[in-house]
């Protein structure tokens, strides 16, 4: 016996002929359960296919359970289908009775939908193609079909609108008398019930508060970088609550020192993150960033260095000397050589050279670096308003000043 496939439909029965069995028919064998393998194999080789299955189909079929036998049977049909031999039959004596062999004794169905019901048509061994019969009792239309060659008739008969058991019973059109079983029981079962939606009580949401001991910069802080330059990674501040949970819309006020704000976002993101890019300022001092909330105040400090090297400081004293430079006759006089970069913080001296164009004017009697800068010192020559040129030289720069000696006094 052989489970037949239930099918979605409404809740008539057709007149139908005998047909091979489609690809929903075969899935739902397989996956309904009721029949062994060998029994659906034995139904494709009696019914065949209406279809030929794709290599995408037999993967379908195998992964719904399809053992080798029954891809076997599918192969055959394929095969039966392009070779389509002639067969002789085999004479049968006239006086042998005509046989019912019903595919499936029981036949279960959803309410509304719709299954196959089919009987094999045999006198002796011999199956009887050609053989119109008629399936009584669905409760409606009385269907007919045709039996194959295969001596096998199918009918597509639909369940009723509720739960109910009928008795089908087949007949020759023709009135011929058929032995054997000719009856079968046609179960209708209920629809199957939908499962409610499951209803879960919530609470309303309690207000996060942002926790002292979990809210803060946790990235960017502590990080080195250059005056006047942006920095390499963004400064990250976070709000969480007692439990670790971010906190998203939380308002955060951002002030910065010796630096500019590119980004200043006034609130949390939906991770509970502010995220604020940062210019240093032009000082080679520590730059700090402070976000407050309420009354919680987080600050982190940052780090700037000095620039590369763009000028030459030349101080005499406290005064700055930029172009010309004058000394008193037999007084000798100290320059201090700073170079700094383009906001005028100090570097270290590197290759500190001095040298003069006219040495009867104006030496250079020493050079000497500290901690504060290169120290040139200078004794004059030659007085009475005489000139010349004095080049200082520094960590890659130059600058040149025009010196002289005051006349003496009489």
């Amino acid at each position: 016996m052989f489970l037949l496939v239930a099918l979605a439909g409404a809740a008539s029965a057709g007149a139908q002929t005998s047909e091979p069995l489609r690809k929903s028919d075969l899935i739902r064998l397989l996956s309904g359960g009721a029949l062994s393998h060998r029994e659906i194999a034995d139904l494709i080789r009696r019914n065949c296919l209406s279809f030929t299955p794709t290599a995408r189909d037999r993967t379908d079929l195998a992964a719904l359970g399809a053992d080798s036998l029954i891809m076997e049977r599918i192969a055959g049909c394929a095969r039966g289908r392009s070779t389509s031999p002639v067969t002789t039959p085999v004479p049968v004596a006239a006086t042998a009775p005509i046989a019912v062999v019903p595919l499936q004794s029981r036949v279960t169905v959803e309410a509304g939908a719709e299954a196959i019901v089919a009987f094999a048509l045999r006198r002796g061994a011999q199956p009887q193609g050609g053989a119109r019969l008629v399936l009584r009792g669905g409760g409606g239309p009385d269907p007919v079909a045709t039996t194959d060659a295969r001596g096998i008739a199918s009918f597509r008969v639909r369940g009723a609108a509720a739960a109910v058991s009928r008795v089908l019973s087949v007949a020759a059109v023709d009135g011929a008398v058929l032995t054997g079983q000719t009856t079968v029981e046609f179960i209708t079962l209920p629809p199957a019930r939908a499962t409610p939606p499951t209803v879960v009580a919530t609470r309303p949401p309690r207000t996060a508060r942002p926790a002292p001991t979990s809210t803060g910069w946790v990235a960017g802080t502590a990080q080195r970088g250059v005056v006047g330059r942006r920095a390499a990674v963004p400064l990250i501040f976070e709000v969480r609550d007692s439990t670790g949970a971010p906190i998203a819309g939380v308002p955060v006020a951002l002030a910065v020192a010796n630096g500019r704000l590119l980004t200043a976002p006034d609130r949390t993101d939906s991770a509970g993150a502010v995220h604020v890019e940062l210019e240093f300022g032009p000082r080679a001092a520590a730059t700090t960033v402070t976000a407050t909330i309420g009354s919680l105040v987080r600050q982190a400090t940052l780090y700037p260095a000095p620039g590369p090297a763009a000028r030459l400081l030349v101080l005499r004293g406290r005064d700055t000397v930029s172009r010309r430079l004058e000394l008193d006759p037999d007084a000798p006089t100290s320059l201090l050589v700073v170079p700094a970069d383009a906001f005028g913080n100090p570097l270290a001296v590197r290759g500190l050279l001095a040298a003069v164009g006219d040495g009867s004017v104006l030496k250079v009697a020493g050079v000497t670096t500290d901690s504060l800068g290169g120290h040139v010192s200078l004794r004059p020559g030659r007085a009475g308003g005489s000139a010349t040129n004095l080049a200082l030289q520094a960590s890659g720069l130059r600058t040149d000043l025009t010196a002289s000696v005051r006349a003496r006094r009489p």
